[in-house]
């Protein structure tokens, strides 16, 4: 009974680490997946965001992530910091992450900047004892149920922490972005109890945009600052496998937006779809996405997703040319 429950603690921690990294709505928050993202522009913002992930089974996964950024472009780089908090209620499991990154900027050639990256976090796990059940506790014959048990896994502290490690690089002008990832590079242990190790796989991820001025007279009934702006990356885990592409339409302070998410390991595979939205109101932004399945195996449950951000903008530039919302932009760094 211990190394079952045990097991199954191993697996919902995995799984809500692992739901975090694979469906954060990456086209309006690229920086989750690549912290080189925070670099771009020399731009320093704060923002919080809530994700709520919930599957047909009932289970669900509640985040709350608060983010922020500071550049010191006579110094040319720039420290980030986010902290999320995620919750399985259903399990009593909570989860609590730092990260911190430094983002350096170098100029290689006229208009074309490498930002290079590198990441430390702080890792706290807990699951909570009174919302599990231990065998001992069931009278199966008589259908009652007790609060106590005996099971010595009860009364052990059922906590982890650790320090996870990564790093990131990405290439942009203002036109196209590439870059690439890697998390958990010291594979640290999630696990809550010494005589079993849970690792968490080190994780790599490409990723590329392109974004083109689709009003560059300004004539038509598209507004000035108009762009289309698309991205897409490729993220893998363990077994975990997953394709991620988001297509924008910005319409000056008004952003559109589509993405289609694609997941597969050996067992199982899922397709979702979604839509996002966002609104500028001077320096504050305000983003709406919703996911929700569109294809799957009979062994698999994807889930449908909710998120709402918010970011309060610091950038001089912004402050003194509002309206003017292009994604992959370099003006910051004259």
């Amino acid at each position: 009974m211990k190394k079952l429950v045990i097991y199954i603690c191993f697996v919902i921690v995995w799984s809500a680490t692992h739901a975090q990294d694979t469906y954060f709505n990456q086209i309006r928050h690229t920086q989750f997946t690549n912290p080189s993202f925070y670099g771009l522009n020399t731009q320093s913002f704060a923002g919080v965001g809530y994700n709520s992930i919930s599957y047909t089974t009932n289970a669900s996964i509640d985040t709350k992530i608060f983010y922020g950024v500071k550049s010191f472009d006579d110094l040319n780089f720039s420290i980030s910091a986010d902290f999320s908090n995620f919750m399985i209620s259903q399990y009593g499991l909570s989860q609590n992450i730092l990260n911190l990154s430094y983002i350096y900027k170098l100029q290689i050639a006229n208009g074309a900047y490498l930002l290079p990256s590198i990441s430390a976090g702080l890792g706290f796990n807990q699951l909570r004892k009174p919302d599990l059940i231990f065998g001992d506790q069931l009278d199966l014959p008589n259908a009652t149920y007790s609060n106590v048990s005996n099971d010595p896994l009860s009364y052990a502290g059922l906590s982890s922490n650790y320090l996870d490690l990564g790093a990131a690089i990405m290439l942009y002008n203002e036109n196209f972005m590439v870059g690439a990832s890697i998390k958990h590079l010291n594979k640290p242990d999630i696990s809550m109890n010494k005589e079993y190790n849970l690792k968490k796989p080190m994780s790599i991820s490409f990723q590329a945009a392109y974004e083109r001025d689709i009003n560059y007279f300004n004539r038509g009934f598209l507004p000035p600052d108009s762009f289309l702006y698309l991205y897409t990356s490729a993220t893998s885990a363990g077994d975990l496998m997953r394709v991620y592409a988001g297509q924008e339409l910005i319409l000056g302070g008004l952003t559109l937006g589509v993405h289609e998410i694609f997941t597969s390991n050996k067992s199982s595979n899922a397709t979702l779809l979604g839509v996002n939205f966002g609104l500028n109101v001077e320096v504050y932004e305000f983003n709406f996405s919703y996911n929700f399945p569109l294809s799957r195996n009979q062994s698999v449950y994807p889930p449908n997703i909710f998120e709402l951000s918010m970011t309060i903008k610091f950038d001089r530039f912004l402050r003194n040319n509002l309206g003017y919302f292009k994604r992959l932009k370099t003006d910051g760094f004259y």
